[in-house]
Parts: structure tokens; C-alpha cells; sequence
């Protein structure tokens, strides 16, 4: 497949990847689902051929011209909001370029240059990236699709790569693996702005369980705590340092026990902002097997009236479990 191609300036002097036939112009793609680091954002669809059956699995050198011959990473998993996590491979030596793009989902794909020769494999060259994932990607699995890409602007067969996004609650990695089985309870506090917020959950003996004092439910002596333990998953912006998360979790693994628990939001730090709101969200195990949101609340926070762990602040609601 031939596309009209341009993007030299932003990729250090490599002119490929960008649909300018009709005037079009690239942008940064800063509400992309997927960014990818160093890239040249374009929009329009990948370029190239559609990926065949079985696209994600490679044979390591016997693919044809201006192909992806290898694409190499971590983990499948991938959570929402996370940054920076790499990517590589190897192409044919006539690609000058990659096309990325996650599948189905955004506006346009990533263009990123070939990094240089292979040494270990003959007639290829490498790449790599890195990439971030929008806060706001719908969980469940999807292809990152990666095309190769020449210096005349000609695209190959695509290559689908099967990552999982994760949900941003913990589920166990359920949304991933659906033979998990999911948490019985989920309190979920999440905001929306770089301020240092705590979860505090009173439980009926009068713990108060919260990340910075005590984030297990049950006391431990020495070791890590049973995994049936309930336990707050986080201290977000802890020290005000961003993290990407905006979020904290009490976990029960199983069914909590009986009594009232009363959820606060507590405003811990500013981090310099004038005012933070916030969302809380009781999810539960359901029949089906899947955790369901059963209550919401949101409300908002000011800077001063920020607590440095004074107090367990702003009481949200008691939830009653028999």
C-alpha cells in the first residue's frame, strides 16, 4: 500500500509517515489513547496491509519484504494511565520507519524511525519506543498494531501484537484473566487533580485502616500479609509526586466482616492545587461474576482545608455489611 508521506523535521531527518496528500497535518496527539514517545503523531488509519491471521506471531527472519519481523515487550498487561513502557523489535532493512497504532481505537497512528542495523540478524534493523496509555482506555484486550514503513512512504502487512489493557479498579486482573475470581468489595477514591488525597476506612473494631498509618485491615506481626487480607493498594501522590494513579483502593478479597464502615477522604497535602473533587465508588462481587458499582458519592476538597494526617477528613458515607 502507497501512502503521500512527510514527516522529516520531527524525526530526525527520516522523511516518512505523515497523510499530507490532502493537506492534512500532523499534531502532537496528546488525547490519543496510546502516545508514543519521540513519535510523529498522524492522523488517518495505519497504513499497510491489514494484519493476517495469527499476525502477532512472528517467525524471527522468515517474513517478506518491508516487514515486522520481531516485536518484543514485558508484559501483555497494560494499565491505563501508565507511562513508559518499551517497546521493541526488528524490521527488514528497507524500512526507514514504524507505524504504530493501538487498534481500533484514537484517531491517527505513530510513525517512529528505525533505530539502525541489527547486529545479530541479517538484513534487519531495530526499533524501539516508548509509549504511554490514556487514562480513559476501555479495558479489556487490544492489538497494538505495527506496520513497516520505507523511505518512499510504502507500508507492509501489519503486524497485530495482543496486549490486555486492565481495568483500572483491581479486579484480580479478571477484565485479563476472566477464570479470576474477583475481590467480594472494592472502596475506589479517585480525583482529579494532583492533590494528596488518603482513603480512610473506619472498620467496625475501629481500625482505621488508611495508606499512610496503616493500610491492612488485620494487623500483621512480621511477613506479608495473608492474600485474603483486606489492604489499601496505594499511597497516591504520596509526597506530592505524581504517580498517574489519582487513585486508592481498599481490596477485600473475600466478604467483609459484619458492621458499619465509615469512608472518609482525607485532604493530607495541596501539592500546590487550590481544590481537588473526588469520586467514591463501592463496587461488589455480583452473580455473574464480576464486580458492579453499587454506590457513588462525589464531592470536593479545598487546600485549606488540608490536614497533614490530623484528622481522618471529610466523611463520605457508612456502608453496612450483614
Amino acid at each position: 500500500m502507497r501512502r503521500s508521506l512527510f514527516a522529516c523535521g520531527a524525526l530526525a531527518g527520516v522523511c516518512v509517515a505523515a497523510a499530507c496528500s490532502q493537506g492534512q497535518r500532523a499534531n502532537v496527539g496528546v488525547t490519543e489513547p496510546i502516545q508514543v514517545s519521540g513519535g510523529q503523531f498522524i492522523s488517518g488509519p495505519l497504513p499497510g496491509a491489514p494484519a493476517v491471521d495469527g499476525g502477532g506471531e512472528l517467525d524471527g527472519g522468515a517474513a517478506g519484504p518491508l516487514s515486522v519481523e520481531e516485536v518484543t515487550f514485558n508484559n501483555v498487561n497494560v494499565i491505563p494511565g501508565a507511562s513508559g513502557k518499551s517497546f521493541g523489535g526488528v524490521v527488514t532493512s528497507d524500512a526507514v520507519a514504524v507505524g504504530v497504532r493501538l487498534a481500533d481505537l484514537g484517531s491517527g497512528y505513530w510513525v517512529v524511525p528505525v533505530a539502525g542495523r541489527d547486529t545479530q540478524v541479517a538484513n534487519a534493523s531495530d526499533f524501539a519506543f516508548n509509549a504511554s496509555f490514556d487514562i480513559d482506555d476501555p479495558p479489556g484486550p487490544r492489538p497494538l498494531s505495527i506496520v513497516a514503513i520505507d523511505a518512499s512512504g510504502n507500508a507492509g502487512t501489519q503486524v497485530d501484537t495482543e496486549l490486555c489493557l486492565e481495568w483500572r479498579i483491581p479486579d484480580n486482573n479478571h477484565t485479563c484473566v476472566p477464570s479470576n475470581p474477583v475481590p467480594a468489595v472494592v472502596f475506589s477514591l479517585q480525583w482529579d487533580a494532583n492533590f494528596d488525597v488518603d482513603l480512610h476506612v473506619i472498620t467496625p473494631d475501629g481500625t482505621d485502616v488508611n495508606p499512610k498509618t496503616n493500610p491492612l485491615a488485620v494487623p500483621v506481626d512480621a511477613g506479608e500479609p495473608p492474600a485474603s487480607d483486606p489492604k489499601i493498594d496505594r499511597d497516591s501522590l504520596e509526597n506530592c509526586v505524581p504517580d498517574g494513579w489519582r487513585q486508592e483502593d481498599l481490596v477485600f478479597p473475600d466478604y467483609p466482616a459484619t458492621g458499619p464502615y465509615d469512608i472518609y477522604a482525607d485532604p493530607f497535602a495541596a501539592c500546590g492545587q487550590a481544590a481537588v473533587r473526588f469520586v467514591l465508588t463501592i463496587y461488589e462481587a455480583g452473580s455473574d461474576g464480576n464486580l458492579h458499582a453499587t454506590f457513588t458519592q462525589a464531592g470536593e476538597l479545598l487546600a485549606n482545608a488540608q490536614t497533614g494526617g490530623g484528622s481522618t477528613g471529610l466523611f463520605i458515607a457508612e456502608k453496612q455489611f450483614n
